[in-house]
């Protein structure tokens, strides 16, 4: 009667245990972690960002280290990861490939893995003519290495947000005036000056009033805003930081042949020489109709790398300032919560005559949210009135608009853009009706986040 009595006892004991596992699963706390991996080349290698007509040789030298930088979140349930290397983009296929590897070793799901690029024109271009180069070849391992060591970094977080403001970008769809100049609207797309076009006997090229070029508008808009997100230990020691502002990596232009972190990278510099033991980590906005105040190639302006470096060093000044008054407290909401959708946007008409099968392009997105901070990504160059809809749209104090994430779907304009023309109207893939279809699948999305 006793080992019944007993054994009834441990049964009862044993389904207590399972049901409470199931009623109550493990506590949510949130947990970050980061890494960076240097990744600046000793080999010469091709750079990109602008036309092989003008950057015809491979790098002659560095100003500045590149990195990878990988930021993982995890709540107990989730992990997430925020992937950013120092370069322009990758190519088109090596997005998968460098999640699928990211996912296969390290367990994180495919679309928790956010990997994008600061678009930095000055730094080497994956794959392409650099394929068969060191550099290269171990470039997917270091992606991998740096998620894994910044799980090796995670511990329990405190976080808390800022805004800062920067005017070191500048709108850069200029108005031309009725005028004859020996140099194109773009010196680093082509010139007869320069590259392989250059001539001994140039011709004046004529333009007219009313044209919109690539080039400083300084009555443009822009969006100032740095988001700022400040992670601690849970003893309020700064851990981490992550940034996001819109702008282009080109104030060094096609004729500069160093390779150099841009103004972001310098920016990440100067915030790690003055927030002790903090790494930074930076992703690009909504940076499609935005370059920096200055751009090597563009209205007569040469290169010059200490000038990004002081660049660099203006907005990162701004980041610090306003990290040090931002107070961290553990998250209210430490649940990761992430939603994931392929948006169809209909292709440009004049494409049609080419490809009548594929009328649509697929844009990835993905909308996190980790209490009062919301994340959207989009794989490509938003215009920056279209990543400033968004942002409003997300309803949650911080809002960070991450680009250049997960694809390269090319320029997406504003339609009112379309009617104006101009570069990136001509080179977008998009109908003009992108951009309200876009804004409004992504806002269903961010519904899905509460």
């Amino acid at each position: 009667m006793k080992r019944t009595f007993f054994a009834v006892l441990i049964l009862l004991l044993i389904q207590t245990t399972i049901f409470s596992i199931k009623v109550f699963p493990q506590e949510i706390i949130l947990k970050a972690g980061i890494a960076k991996t240097d990744i600046t080349p000793t080999e010469s290698l091709y750079m990109g960002g602008y036309s092989e007509t003008c950057r015809m040789n491979p790098s002659d030298g560095v100003y500045g280290n590149l990195y990878i930088r990988a930021l993982v979140f995890d709540d107990n349930q989730n992990r997430l990861v925020f992937i950013e290397s120092d370069i322009v983009g990758y190519p088109e296929a090596d997005y998968h490939t460098i999640r699928k590897q990211v996912s296969d070793e390290t367990g994180i799901q495919l679309n928790n893995i956010l990997l994008g690029a600061v678009h930095n024109h000055a730094a080497p271009s994956p794959g392409g003519k650099n394929k068969s180069t060191e550099w290269y070849r171990q470039f997917n391992n270091k992606v991998v290495l740096t998620v894994k060591e910044a799980i090796q970094n995670l511990e329990p977080v405190r976080i808390g947000g800022g805004t800062g403001h920067s005017k070191i970008a500048m709108n850069r769809r200029k108005k031309m005036q009725d005028t004859f100049s020996y140099t194109t609207f773009d010196e680093n797309n082509s010139s007869q000056l320069y590259g392989k076009y250059k001539t001994d006997n140039p011709q004046k090229i004529r333009e007219i009033e009313g044209v919109i070029r690539l080039g400083a508008n300084p009555g443009g808009s822009i969006d100032d805003e740095i988001g700022i997100l400040r992670i601690d230990n849970i003893h309020g020691e700064p851990k981490a930081v992550f940034i996001n502002y819109a702008c282009h990596g080109t104030s060094l232009g096609a004729r500069n042949n160093k390779i150099s972190p841009e103004w972001n990278g310098h920016m990440l510099e100067y915030i790690e020489k003055n927030i002790p033991d903090v790494i930074g980590i930076f992703a690009q906005g909504a940076a499609g109709d935005i370059n920096p105040r200055f751009v090597g190639g563009l209205d007569g302006y040469k290169d010059n790398l200490e000038k990004t470096a002081e660049l660099g060093y203006e907005i990162g000044k701004e980041v610090v300032r306003v990290f040090n008054t931002i107070t961290t407290t553990p998250p209210l909401n430490p649940r990761i919560r992430l939603v994931h959708q392929e948006i169809l946007c209909p292709r440009k008409y004049e494409a049609l005559n080419t490809d009548f099968k594929n009328t649509t392009i697929t844009v990835p997105v993905t909308a996190v949210r980790i209490d009062d901070f919301t994340w959207m990504t989009f794989p490509g160059e938003l215009f920056h009135e279209i990543g400033k809809k968004i942002k409003k749209s997300t309803h949650t104090q911080y809002s960070f608009f991450v680009g250049y994430c997960n694809g390269s779907v090319g320029y997406l304009p504003t339609q009112k853009a379309f009617s104006e023309g101009g570069y990136e109207p001509s080179s977008s893939r998009f109908a003009p009706v992108a951009e309200k279809i876009l804004v409004k699948e992504v806002t269903k999305m961010l519904i899905n986040l509460y």
